[in-house]
C-alpha cells in the first residue's frame, strides 16, 4: 500500500546539517535503485511443499526501500527483479520497449525488463489496456496481460498470467516490476486470475495459499517462506488472529488487523500511550482507540493518524525533530515500542528497527545530522492523513520484529515475536485446512483465533488455467551479509566481503541470464535505507 509521508520529511534534507548539502530523501517501493547485479542469493532446499531463499538489506539506495525477489520469465529465461508486496495482488514486468526502460533518465528501469518478442512461449491473454494500474504517488503502469513461463526458486511454471507495462510512468524512483501476493480479488482487472500464491497452490508446489515472513534484524539476512512455518525464527507463542473484513463489503480481502495498545520505553521509563482498543470491526469507528493496520511488506514505515502522532508518539520521543529525523545515536539506545495486536500478542520493537540511518546515494557515506558530527537517522513512525479506507499501513519498521504467517485460505494471520538473527532453521510444511498452522507448529506453542463469521475472498477460478511444473537445475549462490551486496551498494568503510560468505561473485554483472532461483519459497528481499529523490513515500500497494 503506497502512501505519502507528510511534507515535514520531504523538506528535511535541505534543512539538516548546517552547511552540508544533503541529497534528497525518498521512501518508496520504487526507489530501490536495484540492478541485475544486485540480485539477492542464497537458496536452500527444504521440506516438500515449501521453498525459501535468503533476503538482504541494502542501506545505501533509499530510505525504507522494499522487498525484492529474483525470478525469470519467458523462454529462454529473462532475469527480473520484482518488488514483493503483501499490499497488492498483480505480478507485472516493465516492458523493454517502454520509453521508460529505453531511457537512461532519472526514473529508468533498474530491475530488468521483459521483451515478449524474445520469448518463444509468450502469448497475450488480454490486450492492452487490460492491465491498467495506478499508485497513490501518481505512478502508473499500462499494457496487456500476458502468459508465459515464470521461474521462482527451483520451480518453473508455465501458463502464468502477468501484466506487461508497455507504458510506465514512475514519479518517485526507478521503474521496477512488482509481485503482489495479496488476495487476487484486488488485482487491477475485473477478470481476476490466479496470482502467484494461487498458482503455487494450484501447481502443487505448496498446499494452501499461505506464506511466512521473517524480515529479521535490519542489518542482516531474512526470508520469506511459502507453504510453511520456520519454528526456529520466532519466540513464544504463535498467536492467530482473524483478519478484519473490508469496512464496506464485509469480506476479508486484505491483511488488516488491529493495534489495540501501545507502550513506549524511552530513557528507561515505560509509558502507556494508549490501551483498551477493540479487536474487531468496531475498530473502524471513530470512538475506538484501536488502530486498524494493513500488514504491508511494501511499506517501510508505520503510518499512524496525525492526531495519534502529535498527541502520543511524538511527545514520547522528544529527540525526534519536526522533520522526523534524529541523531543515529538514539538507534543504539534501549528505547523501544511495544505494540499489542488484536488484544492477544505483544510485539516489542527495539529502537534500531525504527530509527534508520540515511546514506548519500552518490557516495554511500552517512549523512551528517548536526554540527557535532552525529549522523542523521529517520524515525520510521510517521504521521499520515486518513486513507479513506479505514486503516493505515504497518510496514518494515515494525514487521522486522515480527514473525508473520499470512494465511489467505483461512482469512488469518499468525504472529509471534521474531527470533532475530536465528542461527538455525526448522521448516515445517503447513497442510491445507483450518488447522494447518496448529498441526504444523504444535498446540503447545500455538494460540488459536476466536471463531468469526467473516466471509473470505475466494481463490480466482479460471477454467483455462492449468499449470505444468518442472524443477530447475541451477542454484544461485548463497552469499550472506555484506558479501551479498554489489560493491557499489556497500556503505563507505565496510570493506569488500568481510561479512558473510559467498560461493559466487556479487560484483557488477554477477547475475547470469537464464539462471533460476531454487528452493522452498523464501524470497530475495533487499531492504534499503538511504537518501535519493525528493518526495518521501512509504509503501507501494496498488490503489485500485
Amino acid at each position: 500500500m503506497r502512501s505519502t509521508v507528510p511534507s515535514s520529511l520531504v523538506l528535511v534534507l535541505g534543512l539538516a546539517a548546517g552547511t552540508h548539502a544533503l541529497p534528497e530523501l525518498a521512501v518508496s517501493k520504487r526507489d530501490g535503485h536495484l540492478r541485475a547485479s544486485a540480485l539477492a542469493r542464497g537458496v536452500l532446499r527444504r521440506d516438500g511443499g515449501t521453498l525459501q531463499t535468503n533476503v538482504y538489506d541494502v542501506l545505501t539506495w533509499s530510505s525504507g526501500g522494499a522487498y525484492y525477489a529474483n525470478i525469470t520469465v519467458g523462454t529462454p529465461p529473462q532475469p527480473q527483479v520484482v518488488i514483493l508486496d503483501t499490499g497488492s495482488s498483480d505480478l507485472y514486468f516493465d516492458a523493454s520497449s517502454s520509453t521508460t526502460c529505453e531511457s537512461s533518465g532519472q526514473y529508468s528501469c533498474r530491475g530488468g525488463s521483459f521483451s515478449p518478442k524474445d520469448s518463444s512461449t509468450y502469448r497475450i491473454a488480454d490486450p492492452s489496456p487490460a492491465f491498467n494500474t495506478s499508485f497513490g504517488d501518481g505512478s502508473t503502469a499500462v499494457g496487456p496481460y500476458g502468459k508465459d513461463v515464470v521461474a521462482i526458486g527451483d520451480v518453473s511454471i508455465d501458463n502464468v498470467q502477468f501484466g506487461v507495462a508497455e507504458t510506465v510512468n514512475s514519479t518517485t524512483g526507478y521503474a521496477i516490476g512488482l509481485m503482489g501476493v495479496g488476495y487476487s480479488e484486488n488485482e487491477a482487472t475485473q477478470q481476476v486470475y490466479p496470482n502467484i500464491p494461487e498458482v503455487l497452490r494450484d501447481a502443487g508446489v505448496i498446499n494452501s495459499r499461505l506464506y511466512s515472513v521473517y524480515l529479521n534484524d535490519e542489518a542482516t539476512t531474512g526470508s520469506i517462506l511459502f507453504g510453511g512455518v520456520d519454528t526456529s525464527r520466532y519466540t513464544g507463542e504463535l498467536v492467530t488472529l482473524d483478519l478484519l473484513p473490508d469496512e464496506v463489503t464485509g469480506e476479508v480481502d486484505q491483511f488488516i488487523t488491529t493495534v489495540t495498545a501501545l507502550t513506549a520505553t524511552v530513557g528507561g521509563t515505560t509509558s502507556s500511550l494508549f490501551s483498551g482498543g477493540t479487536n474487531g470491526v468496531a475498530a473502524y469507528g471513530n470512538n475506538d482507540i484501536a488502530l486498524p493496520v494493513l500488514l504491508d511488506t511494501g511499506s517501510s514505515a508505520w503510518s499512524v493518524p496525525t492526531e495519534y502522532y502529535n498527541k502520543l508518539i511524538g511527545p514520547a520521543f522528544p529527540y525526534v525533530d519536526s522533520n522526523g529525523l534524529c541523531a543515529c545515536s538514539h538507534a543504539d539506545s534501549s528505547d523501544s515500542l511495544t505494540l499489542t495486536f488484536g488484544g492477544k500478542i505483544n510485539i516489542t520493537v527495539p529502537a534500531h528497527e525504527f530509527i534508520i540511518p540515511l546514506y548519500n546515494a552518490t557516495t554511500n557515506a552517512p549523512i551528517p545530522y548536526n554540527s557535532a558530527g552525529e549522523m542523521a537517522c529517520a524515525f520510521m513512525v510517521v504521521p499520515a492523513s486518513p486513507t479513506g479506507e479505514g486503516f493505515q499501513t504497518c510496514g518494515d519498521a515494525v514487521l522486522r520484529s515480527m514473525y508473520i504467517v499470512f494465511d489467505l485460505d483461512n482469512g488469518q494471520v499468525s504472529l509471534a515475536q521474531a527470533n532475530l538473527n536465528a542461527t538455525s532453521s526448522h521448516v515445517v510444511t503447513v497442510s491445507s485446512g483450518p488447522s494447518g498452522v496448529a498441526n504444523a507448529v504444535g498446540t503447545a506453542s500455538y494460540s488459536p483465533a476466536p471463531s468469526e463469521t467473516y466471509s473470505i475472498a475466494p481463490q480466482a477460478m479460471n477454467a483455462s488455467a492449468s499449470f505444468s511444473v518442472s524443477t530447475m537445475h541451477s542454484t544461485l549462490g548463497e552469499a550472506t551479509g555484506t558479501a551479498a551486496l554489489p560493491e557499489d551498494a556497500r556503505p563507505s568503510g565496510t570493506g569488500s566481503t568481510t561479512e558473510g560468505t559467498s560461493t559466487s561473485s556479487s560484483s557488477k554483472g554477477a547475475a547470469a541470464a537464464g539462471v533460476g532461483v531454487t528452493g522452498p519459497f523464501e524470497w530475495s528481499r533487499v531492504w534499503v535505507a538511504g537518501a535519493v529523490g525528493m518526495g518521501v513515500v512509504v509503501g507501494a500497494g496498488l490503489v485500485l
